[in-house]
């Protein structure tokens, strides 16, 4: 382990929180001084939910909005979380590496690319599961899926894997302060800090009156309030203003969002994937997970998949009282082999009934395309940045009427966001394309 610093300043945070920006100088001072962080004051998160409507062709149900909580926090913190996290990565990798698993977890991981001075990405998995089914030929995919994996990760689990990485029978004070706050975190609801400090309220929008910024949220000052404004406005120091600071009491749990989550999500799983991976390899097959997606590729069909299912479910128990196979979502796509053919056959579960569903692709044994939900995601950013680049327009430009606002709108500028590469600028190289391409 080592105290090494590699931020840059492109790794700064800019947006607006409870704490004012610090240099790059300070956070290096902060994070690799033991005794600071052990003494570190941490802010809540801020919680918000993430929303969205998946995309469905015009003649297609629409399915239920989806939504997950998200957590961030202050620019201190985070910034101790993620150095905490380049701390603890390297003992866990060389225990992966130790345990033969390191192609098992795919997720938040650097994972060289053979012939490549990068890394794989989604794109090099998904072909990775394809071209194993390829191999086996008669064969099963089993997708599974943990329900609310990183609300129900026991605190208890992952404390005792963190002092396991570090060699530890008990975590420095440096370490337990890290751990105490991305387990029994404080959070405060993002939209409420801003009605109360008054960056958020009643605004007039032509005729009507409704709830928006007061402040262009880009115009919002980076430190929200002065220490002594939080204590009083956020805490609850000020008797007519009640606290908004909540705190998870529960024994599970890490904030989805925070930059060490995702480590945790990762070596939380450490002895589930030594077993899954086991068993898949005693029979012939492959084993992957991406944080709460799991994938077992086993020779055979009905009864293999059954029992694939049984044994992950029955294992994941063993490791946190909250954790379970979501088995609404589990999905079985069966591949048979006539020749130099594969068809495929979907046995259960929502999805797979195109073939196999893999991190944004689909494969039928033939050919491999991406999902719709994948395209449905860029839809969704696409109409997301469209709404809020067109409010900004608008809001710059008051007294314009619509025909000046449509004309004067830079739409080659919006499209290059999303329109990355032009078709004649295709290479012959595919591994020179961008996911859009």
């Amino acid at each position: 382990m080592t105290d090494d610093f590699s931020l840059t300043n492109s790794d700064l945070k800019h947006y607006p929180h409870f704490d004012a920006p610090i240099s790059l100088k300070e956070i290096e001072r902060l994070v690799t001084d033991e005794q600071r962080v052990a003494s570190n004051k941490f802010y809540p998160f801020f919680l918000y939910h993430e929303e969205w409507q998946p995309y469905r062709s015009a003649n297609a149900v629409k399915p239920e909005k989806k939504s997950r909580p998200i957590r961030y926090g202050a620019r201190r913190d985070a910034y101790i979380f993620a150095h905490y996290r380049r701390k603890l990565s390297a003992p866990y990798e060389q225990r992966l590496a130790d345990m033969g698993i390191s192609d098992c977890p795919i997720a938040y991981r650097q994972i060289p690319k053979p012939g490549t001075n990068g890394g794989k990405c989604n794109i090099d998995f998904a072909k990775d599961a394809f071209d194993e089914v390829d191999r086996l030929g008669d064969c099963v995919a089993v997708a599974l899926d943990i329900k609310g994996y990183f609300e129900n990760l026991s605190h208890s689990r992952i404390k005792a894997i963190w002092c396991d990485l570090l060699g530890a029978d008990e975590l420095p004070a440096d370490h337990y302060a890290v751990f105490k706050n991305i387990t029994k975190y404080r959070f405060v609801d993002q939209r409420s800090v801003y009605r109360r400090l008054g960056y958020l309220g009643l605004i007039q929008r032509g005729k009507h009156t409704i709830e928006g910024f007061t402040v262009p949220y880009r115009e919002m000052p980076k430190q929200l309030c002065s220490p002594d404004d939080f204590r009083a406005k956020i805490c609850g120091g000020d008797p007519t203003k009640p606290s908004l600071v909540q705190k998870n009491a529960l024994p599970h749990g890490v904030p989805q969002g925070a930059p060490i989550s995702d480590l945790i999500a990762n070596f939380y799983l450490i002895d589930f994937d030594a077993k899954l991976d086991q068993y898949a390899r005693e029979r012939g097959g492959k084993y992957m997970r991406y944080s709460d997606d799991i994938l077992l590729i086993i020779p055979g069909g009905d009864t293999e998949a059954a029992a694939a299912t049984s044994f992950a479910t029955d294992e994941i128990k063993n490791h946190g009282e909250a954790l379970e196979i979501k088995a609404a979502k589990t999905c079985v796509v069966r591949f048979t082999r006539s020749g130099e053919d594969l068809s495929f056959e979907h046995l259960t579960g929502s999805q797979g009934k195109n073939g196999l569903e893999y991190l944004g692709f689909r494969y039928d044994g033939r050919k491999v395309y991406v999902r719709e939900s994948t395209i449905s995601r860029l839809y969704r950013k696409v109409s997301v940045a469209a709404k809020r680049d067109g409010t900004m327009h608008v809001l710059s430009n008051p007294s314009a009427d619509s025909a000046t606002l449509i004309g004067s709108f830079n739409y080659s500028l919006f499209s290059q966001k999303f329109s990355r590469v032009k078709k004649g600028e295709l290479t012959d190289d595919y591994k020179s394309w961008t996911f859009y391409s």
